[in-house]
């Protein structure tokens, strides 16, 4: 049913959730806007996604979800915002009690959701499970959007907008060597308590990257990660100099940056694979989570030059997140998954110009 207003229409998108189901969400911004060119179109996020949308074109404005420990608080502040705003329509691409009520609060006309914590919100409720995983994260937003007569499109693009000013910021943190040279990141981390992948792994792909294409090697992660870091650095004996921790060393527009221009990108399926897919990088993503409802069909980085490993599994009745974790990566050997980075980095014919050796490395020379 498309939407009636008597200006033009104001239409919120509602994404408080984690980075990338936040990126994978930006591929609903511009068909909406072609579909609507002449909407108010606002993105509501987690406050620290912001500087990933800085003057989107299709974007109206971000509205940031403070992390304010009371929960009353951040449900009228955001109330009091949406109010302000008048808005026509919210779009709630994740469910989520909390800016659930506060919509309602707002009295938004058209509230459009999930059924998944039920209709008490909600006018109007789509009953989807996306736990099935029959399609792709992205494509269930559309199953919403289509409710406003905007179709899914043939292929699914996110886009993002980093502040700029983080290019500089970043050149600032980058050793001079690596800013001129070529290099690859690694991303260590995983949220929350998901599987991680091991040690050895990171050490033995940083190994190869160094020795076989001359890369330096940027291993990014949370704060808490930084520790863990500086073990794999250590594993790593005289490629260690070639690796830098970067582990809660950048914002997430740094990060957007520092992303897109690595020959290559490794990591479990997360946010910054998300990210780097999404800024056009070689990515390479091991589905740690995979089953046949939780695999790549649903969760893949979307880019045009991402690449999954997944071999999807069955998942014991009694069996932790974990163990399922690391049943799933003992489906690899480090060489398999070098040679999926291998192919990346041939596949997006990137100029590998061989990296000066660090000054530490010359002298263990």
């Amino acid at each position: 049913m498309p939407l009636e207003s008597n200006g033009p229409l104001r239409i919120v998108l509602a994404r408080p959730d984690r980075i990338g189901d936040v990126v994978i969400s930006s591929s609903c911004f511009e068909p909406l806007r072609r579909a609507l060119p002449d909407a108010e179109i606002h993105f509501v996020a987690q406050a620290r996604m912001a500087p990933l949308f800085i003057d989107h074109p299709a974007l109206t404005s971000f509205i940031p979800l403070h992390p304010h420990k009371d929960t009353i608080w951040r449900q009228e502040k955001l109330a009091d915002r949406l109010r302000h705003l008048k808005a026509d329509c919210i779009i709630h691409l994740h469910s989520d009690p909390e800016v659930e009520w506060s919509a309602a609060a707002a009295e938004i006309p058209r509230r459009i959701g999930f059924c998944e914590n039920g209709d008490k919100w909600l006018t109007e409720c789509l009953q989807v499970s996306k736990k099935l995983g029959e399609q792709h994260e992205g494509y269930y937003n559309f199953d919403l959007l289509e409710l406003l007569d905007v179709p899914a499109p043939t292929q699914l693009k996110p886009r993002l907008t980093p502040n700029r000013d983080a290019i500089a910021y970043l050149a600032e943190k980058l050793p001079e060597a690596v800013a001129q040279g070529q290099y690859a990141v690694m991303h260590v981390g995983a949220h929350g308590k998901k599987p991680r992948i091991t040690p050895e792994y990171f050490i033995e792909i940083a190994r190869w990257l160094v020795k076989e294409k001359r890369l330096y090697v940027v291993l990014l992660g949370a704060p808490e990660d930084h520790e863990a870091v500086e073990a794999i650095i250590a594993g790593t004996g005289s490629a260690a100099p070639w690796l830098l921790n970067f582990a809660g060393q950048t914002d997430l527009a740094e990060a957007a940056f520092l992303l897109r221009d690595a020959a290559v990108v490794f990591g479990r399926d997360s946010g910054p694979a998300h990210i780097a897919a999404a800024m056009g990088a070689p990515t390479v993503s091991l589905m740690l989570d995979s089953e046949e409802t939780n695999s790549s069909r649903r969760w893949a980085p979307l880019g045009e030059r991402s690449w999954v490993l997944d071999k999807p599994l069955e998942r014991g009745w009694f069996e932790s997140k974990l163990d399922f974790g690391r049943r799933n990566l003992d489906q690899y050997t480090p060489e398999e998954i070098i040679a999926s980075i291998d192919h990346a980095l041939v596949s997006a014919d990137h100029a590998m110009v061989a990296a000066p050796a660090p000054a530490e490395a010359q002298t263990q020379a």
